[in-house]
C-alpha cells in the first residue's frame, strides 16, 4: 500500500534544531513514501545561523532542491509556517516550483483526500483567516536575530523553560478548540471532508486524538529536547491531487 509521510517544525538553520539528525533517523520512511508533507517551519529565518537574510534564503532553496532530488519517488508538499513565511522567500516559491514538477507549496491549508494539513500557528490564539494574516505580518518581514540570542533560546530549552511555557499555552483542549475555531471560519465544509487533521507548531506531539469524529495528530518538532514524531498516512491506490488551497483574505 502506498503511504504518505508528514513531518513539521524542522527549524533548519536554527542553533536549536537537530533536524539533520531527525531526517537521517527516518531515511527509510522518506525513501519509500509516495507523498511527503513538510508541514510548516521547515526553515527558521528568525534564528538562522547561516548569516544574513539573502544567504539564508539561498540555503533554503538549495536544501529544497536537494530534498526533492533525493526523493524522486515522492510528491513533495511544502506548507508554510510562521517561521518560514518570510515574504522575500515565499515570493520566489512559484518560480522555484516551475523547475520542479513534484514540488508544491501551500500558503495555509492543504487537503489530500480525507487528510487535512495545517501548520498550526492558527491555534496560537483564536483567529480567523484575517487574524492569521495579521499574526504572520510580523514574520513576513522579520530579520535574523543575533546569534547570542539564539544560544540563549537554546539554554531556555535545556532548562525546561520553553517547554513549560508550551505546555501551559498549548494544552490539548485549548489548542484543538482554537484550531477548529479557525478551520470552521476559514475552510468551508472541512468537517464533512476530513477524517484526519495534522498540524505542528506547538512542539507537543500526539496522535489519534478523536474530537467530533475527526482524528487529530501533532507531529512534534526537531528542536532539541522535543520529540520528533512524523506520521505515516494511507493513500488510495489511485493518485490524488490537492483539493484545497486557502489564502488569507
Amino acid at each position: 500500500m502506498q503511504y504518505g509521510l508528514v513531518l513539521s517544525d524542522l527549524h533548519l538553520f536554527s542553533v536549536r534544531s537537530v533536524g539533520g539528525k531527525c531526517l537521517s533517523a527516518i531515511r527509510e520512511d522518506l525513501a519509500s513514501a509516495s507523498v511527503i508533507v513538510l508541514n510548516g517551519d521547515t526553515f527558521d529565518f528568525r534564528w538562522s545561523t547561516v548569516g544574513n537574510e539573502e544567504r539564508t534564503i539561498a540555503a533554503a532553496f538549495e536544501w529544497l532542491r536537494a530534498f526533492v532530488t533525493d526523493h524522486p519517488q515522492a510528491e513533495i508538499h511544502f506548507v508554510i509556517g510562521n517561521h518560514d513565511c518570510l515574504a522575500a522567500f515565499t515570493s520566489r516559491l512559484d518560480a522555484f516550483a516551475t523547475s520542479l514538477p513534484r514540488f508544491h507549496w501551500h500558503e495555509t491549508v492543504l487537503q489530500l483526500g480525507g487528510h487535512l494539513f495545517v501548520h498550526g500557528d492558527c491555534a496560537h490564539r483564536p483567529m480567523d483567516a484575517a487574524g492569521l494574516d495579521h499574526y504572520r505580518a510580523v514574520w513576513r518581514h522579520d530579520k535574523p536575530r543575533h546569534r547570542l540570542l539564539g544560544h540563549g533560546y537554546r539554554m531556555a530549552d535545556r532548562l525546561g523553560i520553553t517547554w513549560l511555557a508550551h505546555r501551559s499555552h498549548f494544552t490539548r483542549a485549548k489548542t484543538l478548540a482554537r484550531l477548529t475555531w479557525y478551520l470552521d471560519r476559514t475552510v468551508p465544509g472541512w468537517r464533512e471532508t476530513t477524517r484526519d487533521c495534522y498540524f505542528g507548531h506547538t512542539h507537543l506531539p500526539f496522535r489519534d486524538y478523536e474530537r467530533d469524529g475527526i482524528r487529530f495528530h501533532n507531529t512534534g518538532s526537531a528542536i532539541g529536547g522535543s520529540p520528533f514524531a512524523p506520521i505515516r498516512f494511507a493513500l488510495p491506490s489511485s493518485p490524488i491531487s490537492p483539493t484545497r488551497e486557502f489564502l488569507p483574505k
